[in-house]
């Protein structure tokens, strides 16, 4: 997946385009998505689908792969918001506002119509945050975007910090594939049983063979003279498209219009 992001980053048909231009018009977007309604949430996010698949060129399956991942981790934490559960006594209280339930012996467990309004906020607020996101991670290279960050006056450390990260969730997921693929070869995961053995065998090998991955790449490190500080290095020349300067200016006041009038 590393390298398949890298290939996108660098080939698609935004890449011509200045990263800082393209930096500048996502913080715009992202600040705007913070403050909107969620219905003009929902609008930033489809809008920079538009930028992403239809001006980038990227696959639209591998972006909306790529949302799909984002989208089962919202998945995840909304059922924590949507559904409560409360003793029996407390539903003649009134102060519940159930849209549905059910009683379990002594408890009552429910759908809140607060919970789901919160629901439905954090997840529009969510798309269209991760549009942004995917926007970057597939229109500008990790290069490019330390340069920007070091010509902006972010602090070292935090740069590299965001190098080492960048460079260690895809070791992480490597590692993963590689334990999977070594697994399935010898009929792994074949029975319910045989599936818990081999998750137990993967967790059980994960942080050794990452361990063992940074180790690596320290050597490498040391042997190309590494001396604390990362060095990147790019001879693309960018370019100011007025074109999308423009469209980025309109639909961001836009946005802000339609906000007031929401």
């Amino acid at each position: 997946m590393h390298h398949h992001l890298d290939v996108y980053t660098y080939t698609n048909h935004l890449r011509h385009i200045s990263p800082q231009q393209k930096l500048c018009f996502v913080i715009a977007v992202l600040l705007i998505a913070l403050m909107v309604h969620p219905i003009l949430q929902l609008l930033i996010a489809a809008w920079l689908g538009v930028w992403t698949v239809g001006y980038a060129r990227i696959p639209a399956k591998i972006y909306g792969n790529a949302m799909m991942v984002a989208g089962l981790f919202l998945l995840t934490s909304i059922p924590a918001l949507m559904i409560s559960i409360v003793s029996v006594e407390q539903i003649a209280t009134g102060q519940l506002d159930p849209m549905a339930g059910v009683t379990l012996g002594n408890w009552y467990l429910f759908i809140s119509r607060s919970g789901l309004l919160q629901a439905m906020q954090i997840g529009a607020r969510s798309l269209a945050c991760t549009s942004c996101l995917l926007f970057v991670l597939f229109t500008i290279p990790f290069t490019d975007l330390l340069q920007v960050l070091r010509q902006w006056r972010v602090p070292t450390l935090i740069t590299e910090l965001l190098l080492l990260m960048y460079r260690f969730v895809f070791l992480f997921l490597e590692v993963v594939a590689e334990l999977q693929l070594a697994q399935r070869s010898r009929g792994g995961y074949r029975t319910r049983k045989r599936w818990m053995y081999s998750v137990g065998l993967v967790v059980s090998q994960l942080l050794v063979r990452s361990l063992q991955q940074y180790h690596y790449f320290s050597l490498a490190l040391m042997a190309r003279g590494f001396n604390g500080n990362f060095q990147v290095y790019s001879d693309q020349s960018y370019i100011y498209s007025k074109r999308y300067a423009i469209e980025s200016l309109v639909g961001c006041i836009g946005l802000v219009i339609l906000d007031f009038r929401f």
